[in-house]
């Protein structure tokens, strides 16, 4: 067999359905064999960019939580893909990148440059196979760090190698690359006695006139915690409230507040900077979170992680307590308990949770209107009310991203990609894209800024052609919304920032998908069946005014 007959078993062995790809000479033996060969269990998702391959492949591994796989042309191919991987790297996704080289008997080679440096500095895991022999157990290893330590890696084979033939024994089939491995449970560490009492003395001697917080990361999330942290806000009275990556954690709690930081919403927020206790669990509580530490700079903080690293590194705290989320909830509860702590009705009250469940996200505020421009505060909710209730939603960067936050329900973490990881526009619709393709249980909602989806509107074609039935929301100010009101906030010159986009609806109806414009809120109404119910891929172009500001701009953010 050839070696990448011997990849395409590997991938199989470990249930890897889909791989990402844009096809180039040094990896078309691989991807065609997999289309003439193996179409019935690997489908093959040709993109109409490097970029958006790789891309694809990282939203498949985040909605999967599973390895995602991409296979990338060497030089301009790869190179090509640097803000995709750089997302990927700062989300730690499950990326395997197989990258071809230069031939290893080239003299030379047009497509050559420092691929090595490059893909050291931008993956940061490179593992290479130069001859046959080195194969299986690089990626024995590169599939076993991907599953427990998380990614991107890359492994790059030259070109002659990859298309070389190879005699593998049987034998790997009963090693780690013969079967699909499985990720062990973590292991619960409970936090030391010490620090437990530290954090129970800290409570009792914070301020007993107004409410603690309870403040859930994606530590928390990944470590099940959730029963846990609700039984500590019962016996101490702590509102729920999250970080953005968390959203939804507590979503059908009636004393959850949302999330907190500078995207978080105002009444979070508030009780946050008025809270004097803190228990901060398996959250950075870095400066987006705690807004540059003013959120938090009047409370005990007792901040819990497994990684005693990660405790106090952007945050000064009080209270360090080295532990998993989930067992260091029970530990705190037990301790409560057994001093007979429990201070829940101080805070739990009516009056409170009436508060928390009729105060709308949205500023009051009133701003010029626009011929033909809808408030986004108006449509929002109307989009939020339509969609499906079981659905996946990806956000893409700029303005309009603080809207959807504050608007659309997200019922549990899981249900949510947050995509600017690396501060890069652009990756929202490719990332959905490739999310859509590994969940069947839900509809996957994309919502994009006109500019990020210009970036990369070619992929409506490859979602046309591979059926998604996704929905995709382009929130389209004709400007660079972002800029446009930093700029304004700043007396600029906004023209700068006005870009004016062609035809939305039209230009996804070229590409095959079914497109739809929104110039007033009842539009939303009229569309409603496309939204709920959607038959293939659904573009809906929504004209916003891009001069109704949201207050995250009402300060200056770097």
């Amino acid at each position: 067999m050839h070696v990448h007959d011997a990849i395409i078993q590997f991938l199989d062995a470990q249930d890897v359905d889909t791989v990402f790809t844009l096809m180039a000479e040094d990896i078309m033996g691989l991807t065609s064999t997999i289309e003439s060969e193996w179409a019935a269990d690997i489908e093959v998702v040709e993109a109409r960019h490097e970029q958006a391959a790789v891309a694809m492949a990282d939203g498949y591994a985040r909605a999967s939580g599973d390895i995602g796989v991409a296979a990338i042309g060497r030089g301009p191919g790869i190179a090509q893909t640097g803000t995709a991987i750089a997302t990927a790297r700062e989300k730690g996704s499950k990326v395997l990148l197989v990258v071809p080289e230069t031939p290893l008997s080239a003299t030379s080679d047009v497509k050559s440059f420092q691929q090595q440096s490059y893909l050291d500095t931008m993956v940061g895991a490179v593992e290479s196979v130069r001859d046959t022999g080195t194969l299986v157990p690089t990626f024995a290893d590169v599939v076993r760090r991907l599953r427990h330590e998380g990614g991107p890696i890359a492994v790059q084979i030259p070109w002659d190698v990859i298309d070389a033939t190879v005699e593998l024994d049987d034998d790997w089939r009963a090693g780690p690359l013969g079967s699909p491995e499985t990720t062990a449970a973590p292991t619960r560490c409970p936090p030391p006695e010490t620090d437990v009492e530290a954090a129970v003395e800290a409570y009792l001697d914070s301020d007993a006139t107004v409410p603690p917080v309870v403040l859930a990361g994606e530590g928390a999330v990944e470590a099940d915690a959730r029963e846990e942290l609700v039984a500590v806000a019962e016996r101490t009275g702590a509102l729920l409230a999250t970080t953005l990556q968390a959203q939804g954690y507590f979503a059908d709690h009636p004393f959850g507040i949302g999330f907190v930081g500078t995207f978080g919403t105002n009444l979070a927020n508030e009780f946050l900077a008025r809270s004097e206790f803190v228990l901060a669990v398996g959250c950075s509580l870095n400066e987006h979170t705690t807004d540059d530490g003013r959120l938090v700079a009047d409370a005990t903080v007792v901040h819990v992680d497994s990684d005693p690293a990660s405790i106090g590194r952007f945050t000064p705290v009080d209270v360090p307590v080295v532990g998993d989320a989930k067992a260091t909830a029970a530990a705190l509860r037990a301790k409560l308990d057994r001093r007979d702590i429990d201070f829940g009705d101080a805070f739990w009250t009516a009056n409170r949770k009436r508060r928390i469940a009729t105060t709308s996200p949205f500023d009051q505020r009133t701003f010029p209107e626009r011929e033909g421009r809808v408030d986004p505060r108006d449509v929002i909710p109307k989009f939020d009310a339509h969609l499906p209730e079981d659905r996946l939603l990806v956000t893409d960067g700029g303005h309009f991203v603080n809207w959807v936050l504050d608007g659309m329900t997200i019922a549990h973490p899981d249900d949510y990609i947050w995509t600017i990881d690396f501060g890069a526009v652009g990756m929202g619709l490719p990332i959905g894209l490739g999310a859509a393709t590994a969940v069947t249980d839900r509809t996957p909602v994309i919502v994009c800024g006109d500019a990020g989806f210009t970036m990369t509107l070619q992929e409506l074609n490859t979602a046309a052609r591979h059926g998604m039935s996704t929905v995709i929301l382009v929130m389209n100010d004709d400007a660079l919304g972002s800029e446009y009101q930093q700029l304004a906030a700043r007396d600029g010159y906004t023209d700068a920032a006005l870009v004016e986009t062609p035809d939305i609806a039209a230009v996804a109806e070229g590409f095959g998908a079914t497109g739809h414009t929104v110039t007033a809120p009842g539009d939303v109404d009229d569309i409603a069946p496309d939204l709920s119910s959607p038959e293939g891929l659904v573009v809906v172009d929504c004209k916003v005014n891009p001069d109704v500001k949201h207050r995250f701009y009402d300060s200056f953010h770097e």
